[in-house]
């Protein structure tokens, strides 16, 4: 028997709970600003009791928003229950964890001590790198960078494609005589591009194959092939023009420009941040050594 969606989403979910109880460290939940009010006055709605422990919406709203990709795009309803029940498991585990005081061991504090540095870390450095990376500092760079970042080269050129050498031979001749590409084209060439006198267009050299697109690439402005032989058959080919093709589009490159903007700041914060500190070093063997050269240090 299938599962329904909901029945797969639990078996997800059941493992995904052991694995989020083990991660002491939540993703951070960012809410659209249109929807702050609407979502505040729900966030305090309770969705379940369990031992007097109650469970809000703001806690299912959370575990959606930190779902696995492949369950993020379902809508809350689809996966409402699930997430109810899988906070509940949650929370039973939790209130067991507390009755065993295991919040009082000496592990676990420096655990949840280690956690709070690391999310500290993190919210410092994203907080920071998130002022710098906006939408319109990144679009600024890429316009910016956009005509020093061009794509590969292309060639817009012209074939007769025909059958035998001999008619490939002929037609090379003909052309040679003063015939007319184009016109040739139209009568005589068997590819779908014959119709408007051969011509294919711009294309990079991986769109075509390589007998093709390495005799296409060799040629000069104007300047017509020899016959060459592909799995299609024999083409004459010639060259209408070259150019550099466009860069990548400002969705294809914003993560880079991200990543980029995001490794700049946190190098120069760093650099800021170590440039007065006092900071010293030690070797493997207890020794004093010299201290690492941190971030973007100016003088």
């Amino acid at each position: 028997m299938s599962k329904s969606p909901a029945a797969l989403l639990r078996a997800g979910l059941a493992t995904m709970a052991v694995l989020t109880m083990l991660q002491l460290a939540p993703a951070q939940a960012q809410t659209q600003s249109q929807n702050k009010a609407a979502a505040a006055n729900a966030d305090d709605r309770v969705v379940a009791v369990v031992k007097g422990s109650k469970i809000l919406f703001r806690d299912v709203r959370i575990a959606h928003q930190n779902l696995p990709q492949q369950y993020r795009g379902l809508a809350l309803d689809k996966v409402y229950r699930p997430l109810v029940q899988q906070l509940v498991e949650r929370r039973l585990v939790l209130l067991a964890a507390e009755a065993e005081k295991l919040g009082d061991d000496p592990a676990i504090i420096k655990r949840v001590a280690q956690a709070r540095e690391r999310i500290l870390e993190q919210t410092y450095l994203s907080n920071r790198i998130n002022a710098v990376a906006t939408e319109a500092n990144m679009r600024a760079r890429y316009e910016a960078e956009k005509p020093q970042i061009k794509g590969p080269e292309e060639v817009r050129a012209s074939h007769i494609l025909v059958e035998t050498q001999a008619e490939a031979d002929a037609i090379v001749a003909e052309l040679n005589k003063g015939g007319d590409f184009a016109e040739i084209a139209k009568k005589k060439s068997k590819g779908p591009s014959g119709a408007k006198g051969g011509d294919l267009g711009y294309f990079t050299k991986d769109k075509m194959v390589p007998e093709f697109a390495n005799a296409a690439f060799a040629l000069k402005i104007d300047e017509i092939s020899a016959p060459v032989k592909t799995g299609f058959g024999w083409h004459v080919i010639k060259l209408v023009d070259r150019r550099k093709s466009q860069g990548p589009s400002y969705a294809q490159r914003a993560p880079e420009l991200r990543q980029a903007m995001a490794q700049e700041v946190a190098e120069e914060l760093l650099g800021t941040l170590a440039k007065d500190a006092d900071i010293k070093y030690f070797e493997l063997d207890g020794s004093p050594g010299e201290a690492p050269v941190i971030g973007t240090q100016t003088k």
